[in-house]
């Protein structure tokens, strides 16, 4: 990168280090207790997509309650049910199917957690609250409040949302104006409303317009609503606007935001989808226990073209290695029970 981009790059957004906000972050106590492990649904997202889309030719089809079976037998604490995989939802419009539909599926959901005694840790939306035009981001804050309400109806707790892509327009302004102008008002209003509802409105790091602790703490601060936080998404951080997250200091990162999280997405490569470092579980976890966390921390699996044994080239879905990851998951939070000096 030449001087004059580096100079454009700080002018769009400087970051302030890490290390500002890991300043006295740790608590006294470290915990020893048990953490409870989730699942959440992207884990079988080519799956669960050629269900919805009735594919054929795609990933061997599971629908949601399969999902959900499956979470049960496998030893998951809890489902992180994406609303994507409820019959009538759409990234981009408001629902297809009709209201009641939508809502009997949520109950059934909801029955069936029950009867199997695992729990609904929380759902999710798509959505672009960085976009330029303003219907675009008025449709989408329409349609979070629409699933913060089938979230209420399906008893899941939190309701996950994404900031937003970089949009084009900010070479022309800066990060800061954008998400002060744009983002911040619309998930003040999602949190408002989700707050009448018993819904905790969950802003996910999604190496979009937020990839760095930074920009999480200063977006929940200008947000300032207390039913808001962070689904601390351990595989999107990174240098805002670069590729990956490769040679980034992820796990400072994850700790210092960690005041300020009310869920997880714990990913198998913290740089990265299309990078090849596994995560560290054993940091990951040992970090978690020195600060106040004690929520549900699902797992979320993902495939890109090439990998070996992606969805689409396996007989069924992708449940051993689904299962594997939760047993390194377990071994980890298990073997961070002891404080290591």
């Amino acid at each position: 990168m030449s001087l004059d981009q580096n100079r454009e790059e700080r002018r769009i957004y400087e970051q302030v280090p890490t290390s500002h906000y890991l300043k006295d972050i740790r608590k006294d106590t470290y915990y020893t207790g048990d953490f409870k492990l989730g699942l959440n649904f992207y884990s079988f997202s080519h799956n669960l997509a050629s269900w919805v889309k009735g594919n054929t030719d795609g990933a061997p089809p599971i629908d949601t309650m399969g999902v959900i079976r499956f979470a049960k037998e496998a030893g998951f604490d809890a489902v992180d049910i994406t609303a994507y995989y409820i019959p009538g939802y759409d990234n981009f419009t408001m629902p297809t199917k009709p209201d009641e539909e939508i809502y009997a599926y949520a109950r059934d959901v909801k029955k069936l957690c029950e009867q199997l005694g695992i729990a609904i840790s929380g759902t999710g939306v798509k959505n672009d609250f960085a976009d330029p035009n303003d219907e675009r981001r008025a449709l989408d804050v329409k349609r979070v409040k629409y699933w913060i309400d089938v979230a209420a109806e399906m008893g899941a707790p939190v309701m996950r949302v994404f900031n937003g892509d970089v949009p084009k327009d900010i070479q022309d302004s800066d990060w800061e104006t954008i998400a002060k102008t744009r983002i911040v008002p619309a998930l003040r209003e999602c949190a408002e409303y989700g707050a009448k509802k018993g819904v905790v409105v969950g802003m996910q790091n999604h190496g979009d317009m937020v990839c760095t602790a930074d920009q999480v703490i200063k977006i929940l601060k200008w947000v300032d609503h207390p039913n808001i936080g962070l689904i601390n998404d351990t595989g999107f951080f990174k240098t805002f606007r670069s590729r990956t997250g490769e040679g980034y200091s992820w796990y400072d990162d994850i700790e210092a935001v960690l005041p300020y999280t009310v869920n997880f997405q714990v990913k198998k490569k913290p740089a990265g989808a299309n990078t090849e470092i596994p995560i560290d579980l054993e940091e990951l976890f040992t970090r978690i226990r020195y600060s106040d966390y004690r929520g549900y921390i699902p797992l979320e699996t993902l495939w890109v073209n090439g990998d070996a044994n992606h969805p689409k080239d396996l007989a069924e879905p992708p449940f051993d290695q689904v299962r594997d990851f939760l047993n390194k998951m377990k071994a980890a939070s298990e073997s961070t029970k002891l404080q290591k000096n």
